[in-house]
């Protein structure tokens, strides 16, 4: 969403905050929350953001033209590199869930491919941890460790799952 929020206010610079980036990520964020009923990257009373694994999940299958909202105001030059981003990325997060065999060396291939894309038509984004997570390791664990299976119990899912207890027990 960052990415999104820098391209829509034209500010082609990675800095934190920047007046032009935040009234885009207000304008961005009524309009998601009028056409498409997500809230996204609101601050969480439990910590964190309100933008959830679910929400991220519809987002990229594409529930409720998500995208297509998302980028309405986006030069159209760009639309078509962030499309290209989208799909990889829905591709990649379908095969980290998906339970069949999957091809580890073709999901690697367009790991890397969606990584340098990345980096090479928006060079001055950051790439965020839980990306480089995504794209630079999830093809190792899926190969390695889960015989060419989903991440299953290896992904963070069910340390998400148990932070209701450690919050009880803070």
């Amino acid at each position: 969403m960052l990415l999104i929020y820098h391209l829509d206010a034209g500010h082609k610079v990675w800095s934190p905050s920047n007046h032009k980036v935040n009234a885009s990520m207000r304008r961005i964020r009524a309009i998601l929350l009028e056409k498409c009923s997500f809230s996204v990257d609101i601050p969480s009373s439990q910590g964190g953001t309100s933008t959830t694994g679910n929400i991220t999940r519809d987002c990229f299958l594409d529930k409720r033209d998500f995208f297509k909202w998302a980028t309405s105001s986006i030069n159209l030059s760009d639309k078509p590199l962030l499309e290209k981003i989208q799909t990889n990325l829905s591709v990649v997060l379908r095969l980290v869930n998906s339970g069949n065999l999957i091809n580890c060396s073709k999901m690697e291939e367009l790991c890397k491919e969606t990584y340098e894309y990345i980096l090479v038509q928006f060079p001055w984004a950051n790439i965020t941890p839980s990306l480089h997570k995504l794209l630079s390791h999830s093809f190792k664990i899926i190969g390695e460790y889960n015989n060419g299976r989903r991440l299953q119990n290896l992904s963070e899912q069910c340390l998400e799952a148990c932070n209701k207890f450690v919050r009880r027990y803070r």
